[in-house]
């Protein structure tokens, strides 16, 4: 049986992953978006073999996914140290019902042949790294939990203005999984924590253990902006009248697209001038485009769609003067880590995931969260201070020096060892 069949051999593993970023069975091989491949080459590179657990997306479910890019199991860096189990798609209580018996065995096959555990939880229903863990409970193992944003709250904030239904389905579900989520928390030995919301909300509920602040980075060190990049960006800084303006994620309410364009039109009609990009795709792509329109921002705002290439994507970033972001929700967005490796400064609002990457380094500004006329004014004022522009960009650089996947891999690897 080869390491990427559809069902993992019974060889002990040095680590069972169990994640939500799903499998797809396409053409009958195994598939995983591109970054969570680079993911499972890098714990391969710590835990060999290494066993990963996730859901199968039905076919049906791919065009809905946009942003998402697949690569091969078979064609990942390190896929002869990968067992993989697919897991059923069961986010429906029928489903999550109906395949619940034969999927803890699965999962609790995994438990015990494993040496390491490490479940990403994020969900009720249909989450079986929950169920991994309620499963190494069973047999009293120890455990770690991986996590990149609080859903509790999360659900709670999204449902605000939703439907009567949806509002009402949130009231009963949040208490619910924030009850679910302590538990196996409760009983885990090592949390990572992805950004300081997770930190905040999760890690007074771990019992025993080590808590840990990590950051989800899939940045190679050859990402890193050169000496002679940021030299370049410097002097053209210094040279180039107007403002540069990036942004790269989904257009959806966890982004406030609507209210990053408030901010730009604010900075605008401050006598900023402005070549802003928003690259992403999502359900507020209408309403962003009616919103441009409306404010006037059709020659300043590009809206060009989802960049797949991460080349690209880093291009993108390092050839902007800043990064603009909007975020109202927990959330650790990668997209903020990207933006040190290049080189260019992140203004936003206020959170706690942001302010610990810039917290004694630098390479950004935050205004309070909704406070679109204080972004707006903070862009109006960088694109007049080219010194103060030009200082945040080299803090960014020095910051950004930290942020590698090789890096943070190894880090969380050694933690595992000891803790999990």
């Amino acid at each position: 049986m080869t390491s990427t069949a559809v069902q993992a051999s019974q060889e002990l593993s040095s680590m069972y992953l169990v994640l939500p970023v799903p499998f797809r069975l396409h053409e009958g091989e195994l598939w995983v978006e591109s970054q969570a491949g680079n993911g499972l080459d890098r714990w391969a590179e710590s835990f060999s073999p290494l066993r990963i657990a996730a859901p199968v997306i039905p076919e049906s479910l791919i065009p809905s996914l946009a942003g998402f890019t697949w690569r091969k199991v078979s064609e990942l860096q390190h896929a002869d140290r990968l067992l993989c189990d697919p897991l059923p798609w069961a986010y429906s209580p029928k489903e999550f019902a109906k395949t619940y018996k034969t999927t803890r065995a699965t999962l609790a096959e995994g438990v015990r042949q494993s040496r390491h555990l490490q479940f990403a939880i994020g969900g009720t229903v249909g989450d079986w790294a929950a169920i991994a863990a309620l499963e190494a409970i069973a047999q009293k193992r120890t455990y770690s939990i991986h996590t990149d944003r609080v859903e509790h709250d999360l659900i709670r904030k999204t449902a605000i203005g939703a439907s009567l239904a949806r509002r009402l389905r949130v009231a009963v579900e949040a208490p619910l999984m924030e009850r679910y989520h302590r538990h196996v928390i409760q009983h885990a030995t090592l949390g990572l924590w992805h950004g300081d919301d997770c930190f905040r909300a999760y890690a007074p509920w771990l019992r025993k253990g080590a808590n840990h602040l990590i950051h989800d980075v899939h940045t190679k060190p050859a990402d890193l902006i050169t000496t002679q990049q940021l030299t370049a960006k410097v002097a053209d800084a210094r040279t180039r009248s107007g403002l540069r303006v990036v942004y790269a994620g989904r257009l959806d309410a966890m982004k406030a697209p609507l209210e990053w364009l408030a901010s730009v039109a604010e900075a605008s009609n401050r006598g900023a001038e402005l070549d802003a990009i928003w690259l992403g795709e999502g359900p507020l792509h209408d309403e962003a485009f009616a919103e441009r329109k409306r404010l006037g921002l059709e020659d300043i705002v590009q809206y060009p769609g989802f960049v797949a290439d991460r080349a690209v994507l880093l291009d993108h970033l390092r050839s902007a003067d800043v990064l603009l972001f909007t975020h109202i929700t927990p959330e650790s967005p990668r997209i903020l880590l990207e933006t040190l490796v290049t080189g260019t400064p992140m203004l936003g609002y206020r959170n706690a995931f942001a302010e610990d990457l810039l917290q004694g380094h630098g390479g950004g500004e935050l205004v309070p969260m909704h406070d679109t006329a204080a972004l707006g004014t903070l862009l109006a004022d960088l694109s007049r201070n080219r010194e103060q522009l030009v200082t945040l960009m080299q803090a960014a650089a020095q910051n950004g020096q930290r942020f590698t996947d090789e890096a943070v891999f190894a880090e969380r690897a050694a933690l595992i060892r000891k803790y999990a």
